[in-house]
């Protein structure tokens, strides 16, 4: 399994309408105003993503994320965990993280002047090389109009996330029958889930996917996707700055004859605008 299969799914679907998010959820607001139309609460989030692109927003705050990488066998027992931390901040206006700790322990002197060195070359003005395996990948999950078109979107209510109301979007394959013309289509079309949209500045909140049903894999042969469930969460750092807090990832199945689930892990905190 490649967590980052399931975190670009959502990605693309994240960018289509805004940013990440996710939270536990909260109970219901009370006295609830009418519900938009999906299409009326599309269109603001669409809208609010366009005018939040040009803003820059991760690039005007420094902050720290931790990330843990975990992986089990069939019985449970934990096989594998990478843990790393990071120190993120704008270098000449991009993102940029540096990380500071590795599986819990300070960087060895190998490592750290591995990342000095990749900083020095984005402050130098060079960006990172993307390889071709993420290029294919974040093609193949691209985020279309015909992506779109496999679900059906309900707004069913109000609740109440850290304090301010959201609208809540529901969503669902729209039928069992849906085509298949590349292999993260075996995915996409077995994935429900909620959106919690901000009601006063049209920020997604949160997050939540899932699957339907078990995923088979060229037929099963090569493996099975028993469970993807992906929780987003972004916070609103001060008025009309929006950015990503947590991201947690399952995934279990088969491969091969193996089987085996993975968890990721990702939470960042201590925002402050840079300087």
């Amino acid at each position: 399994f490649d967590p980052t299969r399931g975190l670009a799914l959502l990605w693309s679907l994240g960018v289509g309408f805004g940013c990440f998010a996710g939270v536990p959820p909260s109970a219901p607001a009370t006295k609830a105003p009418a519900p938009p139309t999906f299409a009326q609460l599309a269109s603001n989030v669409v809208a609010r993503s366009k005018w939040e692109r040009t803003q820059k927003t991760t690039a005007q705050f420094t902050f720290l994320r931790t990330r843990v990488l975990e992986e089990f066998d069939g019985n449970g027992k934990l096989t594998d965990h990478k843990q790393s931390r990071q120190e993120c901040l704008p270098i000449n206006g991009v993102p940029f993280a540096r990380m500071v700790q590795k599986d819990g322990r300070a960087l060895t002197d190998k490592e750290r002047k591995a990342e000095e060195a990749r900083e020095a070359a984005v402050r130098a003005g060079k960006k990172p090389a993307s390889s071709p395996e993420n290029a294919k990948r974040d093609k193949e999950w691209q985020f279309t109009d015909e992506m779109l078109a496999r679900y059906t979107f309900k707004v069913t209510g109000q609740e109440t996330v850290r304090g301010r109301p959201a609208w809540v979007v529901e969503f669902a394959p729209r039928s069992k029958d849906l085509p298949v013309n590349k292999l993260p289509d075996r995915v996409a079309n077995k994935v429900a889930g909620k959106l919690w949209v901000d009601a006063e500045e049209w920020e997604l909140a949160r997050m939540k996917f899932w699957l339907t049903e078990d995923v088979q894999l060229i037929g099963g042969v090569v493996g099975v996707l028993r469970k993807f469930e992906l929780l987003l969460e972004r916070t609103r750092v001060e008025p009309n700055a929006w950015l990503p807090t947590t991201i947690d990832l399952d995934l279990a199945g088969r491969e091969l004859v193996t089987n085996k689930r993975v968890h990721y892990h990702e939470e960042a905190k201590g925002f402050r605008r840079a300087t």
